[in-house]
């Protein structure tokens, strides 16, 4: 049996016709075209055409979701890395502390 790849197949589908396909008449407007020359926005899986500054309320507001995130995050870490130190009661000074060896 000979299979020639050259040749793209029909019968395949691609992952962004699946999920327009089975989503319930329900999209969430993921993936966006944004057009400079005609100002428009569309939505790549269901193609309906949206407000631009809605569009950017909603990556600003994801923006400052991910940046108090981030900072949270950031702050967690200093938090860690603070505990990981301790003052040594024989010289004073701050030591790292070392895991336990089991």
């Amino acid at each position: 049996m000979n299979i020639d790849l050259t040749e793209p197949t029909t019968n395949v589908i691609s992952l962004t016709d699946a999920r327009v396909k089975y989503r319930n008449n329900y999209c969430r407007h993921r993936p966006l075209i944004v057009s400079e020359e005609l100002n428009t926005v569309e939505c790549e899986d269901c193609g309906a055409l949206l407000n631009p500054v809605a569009m950017l309320i909603r990556l600003a507001h994801e923006e400052s979701m991910w940046k108090r995130n981030f900072d949270q995050m950031k702050e967690l870490r200093e938090e860690l890395k603070n505990r990981q130190r301790c003052k040594c009661d024989h010289c004073g000074n701050m030591t790292n502390i070392r895991p336990r060896r089991k």
